[in-house]
C-alpha cells in the first residue's frame, strides 16, 4: 500500500505524527512510537485502499483507527483517550475527520491511481519518484485526521478553549 510501500514511506508517514504530539505535556513524543506500532499505523491506513472500504460503511474500519490512535496516544504521552479524557463530543469530530480520510481514499483520483498502478515498478530511480509523489499524496489525506487528533489532545492538555462540560452530542449539530 501507499502508507507501507517501503521504509521510506513508513518513516514519512510515522514523521506526520510529530506535530500531533509536539509541545503536548512534558514527556510526549512521537518518537516514543514503538517501530511495530508505527507498522501497524501504516498498514492500517493502507487498509483503506486495499480493502476499499466504503464511506457509507466504514464505522468498524474507523472505530479500529480510533482504537489505535489511543495506543498511539498512549505510547507518545503515557496517556490514551480515556485518560486525556476526550469525552464523547471530541471524539465525534475525530471520528468525522477519519470519515473525510476515507472519502478522500474512496474518490481514487488521477494521480492516486498512477501511483497504485506503479508501486510494483522495480527501478529505484521510478521507485524514488514514486516516494516522493506518494509524499504529495498523503499529506491531504491525512492533513484532517491528523489536525483534529493534535487539536484535541491539546485542548484536554488546557492549550486553548474548551468546549463546556456539560455539552453533549445533541447540542452540536453532525452530519453523519
Amino acid at each position: 500500500g501507499v502508507f507501507s510501500f517501503n521504509e521510506e514511506t513508513i518513516l514519512y508517514t510515522f514523521g506526520l505524527l510529530e506535530p500531533v504530539f509536539r509541545d503536548l505535556c512534558h514527556g510526549a513524543d512521537y518518537e516514543r512510537l514503538s517501530e511495530k506500532n508505527q507498522r501497524r499505523f501504516c498498514a492500517e491506513l493502507d487498509q483503506c485502499d486495499l480493502h476499499g472500504i466504503d464511506p457509507a460503511d466504514c464505522d468498524s474500519y474507523i472505530d479500529s483507527l480510533l482504537q489505535l490512535c489511543s495506543n498511539i496516544t498512549k505510547e507518545c504521552t503515557g496517556k490514551n483517550f480515556q485518560q486525556w479524557q476526550l469525552g464523547e463530543v471530541m471524539l465525534l469530530e475525530l471520528r468525522k475527520a477519519w470519515k473525510h480520510f476515507v472519502r478522500l481514499v474512496a474518490a481514487r483520483d488521477f494521480e492516486w491511481e498512477e501511483l497504485i498502478q506503479d508501486l510494483d515498478v522495480k527501478s529505484i530511480q521510478a521507485k524514488s519518484m514514486k516516494f516522493v509523489i506518494s509524499q504529495k499524496l498523503m499529506v491531504p489525506l491525512l492533513m484532517v485526521p491528523l489536525q483534529m487528533w493534535a487539536l484535541l489532545l491539546k485542548l484536554a492538555a488546557g492549550h486553548g478553549p474548551m468546549v463546556p462540560k456539560h455539552a453533549d452530542s445533541k447540542d452540536v449539530p453532525f452530519d453523519n
